[in-house]
């Protein structure tokens, strides 16, 4: 009886280990939820094509503890679209981690099926406000919030333009445009408010419908008002109308800061050529200057730049650089002191993260909030160390311009050319 009970607890034991070793080489399977199709997708591709980078140098070095990482695709073309394509990821597949989204609405949405269900949402660029102000348990805004691409914008006025034009802030006339859907109002909203803290009183303020296809009506008003600054939050499309009939009217500023988005897309370079040099975008990063980088993080960067220039034939916008970082983090910094790879672990390890500026390629860190916020008692999950500045398109591609310690150049010309001398 004895001799029997011994085999058995070592059969038992063989079995225990055989199963630990067959779940050791499991790969750790993510959805990735990005619009891959539509009218956002060469957006969504662009991330798609940094994250594919990212999992790629993860598993080269052996992946996250013995295991690999292995990417589930799903198309997130419209909100509706994002909900549909991550339940089906959740109760098909079976996936307990999500990731991605690129746009606002899409994020919103993404996150919003992922913590019905208690799946972790690790959302890489996705900025509006409310996404981590829903008291949500499980979301965790790596990229930073709306507000902080106006506060750039607002900034780089103050700190760098009104020099180079020669002109007290408060003598110069800024306008703001604003798409009126979740990205942009949330921005303009930023704007607005940080703009009143500064003394700025803004020339122009008006939303429109970013299916609009007739700019005509919003220049002539511009033009009426003859800004010095014109601060634009617009999707590709919309952008790249606005451009375009900006020239047909020869309407003219003296510096032009898009926000992210539609500014930030390679888009905009393909439909407009070189009219696009010289715009400034607030936004994420595309490369910063790498002495803000930790010693191991400029290794990482150059590996990852490198990479993307060689498989897209140039260098990241801002949303792609950020996208790498994110997931990056995530693969380097939360699954490494994972176990069980379950949601409520991962989220405890989410929360303890205190990674200080330049521990991420496009030199973020790592600090979340979770419901201690005093004036947001439903805000969980914002990144409180994430980057954002400003840059500039330029012939060769683009430079970071603001704040100074990222920048990899100065901002060059202010003020802008008329379009007729470009």
């Amino acid at each position: 009886m004895r001799l029997f009970l011994r085999l058995s607890a070592m059969l038992a034991s063989i079995m225990l280990a055989t199963t630990m070793a067959a779940r050791a080489q499991e790969p750790i399977r993510i959805g990735v939820l990005l619009p891959f199709t539509g009218p956002l997708a060469k957006n969504g591709i662009e991330n798609w094509e940094a994250m594919q980078i990212a999992r790629d140098m993860i598993n080269e070095r052996g992946g996250v503890n013995g295991r690999k990482i292995e990417y589930l695709q799903g198309d997130a073309t419209t909100p509706n679209a994002a909900i549909s394509e991550t339940e089906r990821l959740i109760t098909k597949d079976g996936i307990k981690i999500t990731t991605g989204s690129f746009a606002s609405p899409i994020a919103i949405a993404v996150s919003q099926a992922a913590e019905r269900h208690s799946v972790f949402h690790w959302e890489t660029t996705g900025a509006a406000e409310v996404i981590t102000h829903r008291g949500f348990k499980y979301t965790f805004q790596v990229g930073a919030p709306a507000r902080k691409y106006g506060q750039a914008a607002v900034d780089f006025v103050f700190g760098d333009l009104a020099k180079r034009l020669n002109k007290p802030v408060s003598e110069l006339k800024i306008a703001l445009l604003w798409e009126n859907r979740a990205f942009g109002k949330s921005v303009g909203d930023g704007i607005r408010a940080y703009s009143q803290t500064k003394g700025i009183k803004l020339v122009y303020d008006e939303g429109y419908d970013q299916t609009a296809t007739d700019m005509t009506p919003i220049v002539q008003k511009l033009k009426d008002v003859t800004p010095d600054i014109l601060i634009a939050i617009s999707f590709p499309n919309d952008a790249i109308l606005f451009q375009r009939k900006a020239k047909e009217l020869d309407f003219n500023v003296s510096a032009f800061i898009g926000v992210s988005a539609g500014y930030s897309s390679p888009d905009l370079r393909d439909s407009i050529g070189d009219s696009v040099v010289g715009i400034f975008v607030a936004d994420f990063p595309p490369k910063v200057n790498a002495n803000v980088l930790k010693p191991d993080v400029k290794k990482v960067a150059e590996e990852f730049y490198k990479r993307y220039e060689a498989k897209m034939k140039r260098a990241p916008a801002g949303h792609a650089a950020a996208g790498f970082s994110a997931i990056w983090a995530l693969f380097t910094e939360v699954l490494p002191k994972a176990k069980t790879y379950e949601p409520d672990e991962l989220r405890d390890i989410a929360l303890k993260l205190d990674l200080p500026e330049g521990s991420l390629v496009n030199g973020s860190g790592i600090k979340f909030t979770n419901l201690d916020v005093p004036d947001d008692p439903k805000g969980a999950g914002e990144n409180l160390r994430a980057s954002i500045g400003v840059w500039q398109w330029t012939k060769a591609g683009n430079e970071q311009v603001y704040p100074p310690e990222l920048a990899t150049h100065e901002a060059a010309m202010v003020p802008m050319p008329k379009w007729s001398n470009r």
